[in-house]
């Protein structure tokens, strides 16, 4: 894969107080989800990894999959 997606770390101080302030991102569920035409490049060999889907699908899938990942259902096939 050209990109990679870094690994998320949290680092722990045992000095300070930490407060955390959990926020969610829910866009409308009409909304089209995909990846960024101008990374895609067929002849780069740069294709899409995934398919473009709405957020209702990928919030349908999430549920049914009882919280298990499901971004793989939205896998572009040999890719």
């Amino acid at each position: 894969d050209k990109y990679k997606s870094v690994l998320h770390r949290a680092i722990v101080n045992s000095d300070k107080e930490r407060i955390s302030i959990p926020t969610f991102y829910c866009p409308s569920l009409d909304a089209v989800v995909g990846p960024a035409q101008e990374l895609i490049n067929e002849e780069e060999d740069s294709s899409a990894v995934y398919r473009s889907f709405t957020y209702a699908e990928y919030y349908d899938k999430f549920w049914d999959r009882a919280l298990a990942n499901c971004l793989d259902l939205f896998k572009v096939p040999n890719s």
